[in-house]
């Protein structure tokens, strides 16, 4: 998808792309045991897809961290990371998951674009947050940023348990956990929406695609339950035109 003006960018789906059996098909996840031959073809794929094939792609080296990374060339892509921004038009930023939340930070007035991944981990210690503080550090204000969530788990697929509510600080009732039957229920696309509107980003898109229940999507959580070695990672990217 491309933003009105100068942004571009796209949460792919794991179709069209070159992997086999349970890496079926666009796996882009570096760190997966899938064949790094086709995980690189499946990647530039995607660049292509988007008009981008001659740019550098930046991917961050993820770790459910809350460090945000500003780059202004590939070698600044230095550590764990799982966010960065750019004002370099010479650049496309990526990240990749299976279950934890894609954003896709840009602002159309000054030409800047962030990327995120937010995991609970990521989300209790920041990452959003950093991620807004890097934007306005290479000239955005909270005004002019627009936030997408894409592809996650959503609520009634990502069940926890009471200690999990402690990352957050979160008492037994609030507004993102639900109870079914006696299985408890966390919403969080809800919560990264949350930080988001109290760190004041106004302009917030939901693609509200469930990675759990979408069979074109790959899911750790679904993996997982089918006893899979392993899972593909699904991939974000964004670029300035």
């Amino acid at each position: 998808m491309n933003s009105k003006n100068r942004i571009n960018f796209k949460f792919f789906s794991k179709n069209y792309g070159y992997s086999k059996g349970i890496y079926k098909s666009l796996n882009c996840g570096k760190f997966s045991k899938d064949n790094p031959e086709l995980i690189e073809k499946n990647i530039d794929y995607a660049k292509n897809k988007m008009n981008l094939l001659n740019r550098v792609l930046v991917i961050p080296h993820q770790s459910h961290t809350n460090n945000c990374l500003i780059i202004n060339k590939e070698s600044d892509n230095k550590g764990n990371a799982d966010a960065l921004v750019t004002n370099s038009s010479n650049l496309i930023l990526g990240i990749t998951t299976a279950d934890c939340i894609p954003l896709i930070f840009f602002d159309n007035e000054n030409y800047n674009i962030g990327i995120c991944h937010a995991g609970w981990k990521g989300l209790s210690n920041g990452i959003i947050e950093k991620t807004i503080e890097k934007m306005i550090l290479i000239g955005s204000s909270v005004n002019s940023i627009n936030v997408v969530i894409g592809p996650c788990i959503r609520k009634y697929s990502y069940e926890v348990n009471y200690d999990f509510l402690n990352n957050f600080k979160l008492p037994k009732t609030n507004p993102y956990s639900s109870l079914r039957g006696n299985r408890l229920y966390f919403n969080l696309p809800k919560f990264a929406t949350n930080i988001l509107q109290n760190q004041n980003i106004r302009s917030i898109k939901d693609y509200k695609k469930n990675t759990y229940l979408d069979v074109n999507y790959f899911s750790y959580r679904q993996s997982k339950h089918r006893k899979y070695s392993d899972y593909g990672r699904n991939l974000s990217l964004v670029a300035i035109k």
